[in-house]
């Protein structure tokens, strides 16, 4: 591994451990047992190192989603917090910190809601097509299935805002996870989107 992937490596166990601002890099200098100037030479400040992790957690995701089911849309909305789950473990100060890093950093903050925007628009259009199914109610506007998404972004921040760390080893917490999220569009189902969601649940 090299120095600068090792420094990222450091950072992000410390950021998940300690939360962001309680780690300088001159920590992540002496935890790797290298001079301060090595972790400047790669990253000058916090900031860019910050912003480089998140890079690297919207890559890890977005080549994880490729293997979203768009031959079974419905079943591909229910997958993907199965499929991203490790993700968000691995970066998971920036749920748990995220008021925090917005308020200090604008740039990542700036990037952050350009993100979900771009994100939220793909996921409108797999919505409205789950409507021409006959999955999710026909009754709902383009602004009842965005508050809809709003709302699952804001349940799994929460969710891992308040995972106790001694929980993280238990053997159902991905399987909850993916309940806790999905259960949040049953409301927003025909009787046809229920059957198969409750269809989905049996193979969980």
């Amino acid at each position: 591994m090299k120095t600068k992937e090792k420094i990222k490596h450091i950072a992000r166990e410390l950021f998940n451990k300690k939360g962001f601002k309680n780690v300088t890099l001159r920590e992540v200098a002496k935890k790797l047992a290298i001079s301060y100037g090595n972790v400047t030479y790669h990253f000058k400040t916090k900031n860019h190192l910050i912003l480089n992790l998140y890079e690297d957690m919207l890559s890890e995701t977005s080549e994880i989603l490729k293997s979203f089911d768009y031959n079974n849309l419905f079943e591909g909305i229910l997958d993907a917090p199965k499929l991203t789950f490790e993700i968000s473990l691995k970066y998971l100060f920036f749920y748990v910190d995220f008021v925090e890093i917005k308020r200090n950093y604008a740039n990542i903050s700036l990037k952050v809601e350009q993100d979900n925007t771009d994100r939220k628009k793909g996921y409108l259009h797999i919505l409205q097509k789950l409507q021409t199914q006959g999955i999710i109610r026909k009754e709902l506007s383009d602004n009842d299935l965005d508050y809809l998404m709003d709302l699952s972004g804001a349940m799994r921040t929460f969710f891992f805002i308040n995972l106790n760390p001694e929980n993280f080893s238990d053997a159902d917490l991905k399987d909850r996870y993916v309940v806790y999220v999905n259960n949040l569009i049953f409301p927003y189902l025909t009787l046809k989107g229920i059957e198969k969601y409750k269809s989905y649940l049996l193979c969980i």
